[in-house]
């Protein structure tokens, strides 16, 4: 009487991971892109809670503030930097947005242009007075 061994043959493993090493080729890259793309948006709501919370930094620093010009200050009161604009990132603000030592904001068009070539500008306003940012759909 001849015994069988249990288990898998050579050939089957071979196989096997075969199998499961397209599946990684196919899944990885789109795992890569997803990351990637909830790194940015992740540094977009960071940048845009930044810009939310200038007024009260600004009121608090006892200083008025123009941005563009002012995006260079390293310090603007409390040990940190007007606006931490991700690497890669660029800003424009049209007009020059203005912060009164008050809080109170000017009129202004922001555009924040991302790393990625091939995604579009944010666009937000910045109403007057209350500084309340809104989002502009395209």
């Amino acid at each position: 009487m001849r015994g069988t061994a249990a288990g898998f043959t050579l050939l089957e493993m071979l196989f096997v991971l075969l199998i499961v090493g397209l599946l990684a080729g196919l899944i990885a890259p789109r795992f890569g892109y997803r990351m990637d793309r909830i790194e940015r948006l992740s540094q977009r709501q960071e940048l845009e809670d930044q810009i939310r919370q200038l007024p009260r930094r600004v009121r608090l620093a006892g200083r008025q503030i123009e941005l563009p010009k002012d995006l260079a200050v390293a310090n603007l009161g409390d040990g940190d930097p007007v606006l931490k604009i991700p690497a890669g990132w660029s800003i424009g603000f049209d007009p020059p947005l203005l912060i009164a030592v008050t809080g109170a904001c000017s009129a202004a068009s922001i555009s924040l242009v991302l790393p990625e070539p091939d995604e579009p500008p944010v666009q937000f306003k910045v109403a007057e007075l209350s500084c309340e940012l809104s989002p502009v759909t395209p």
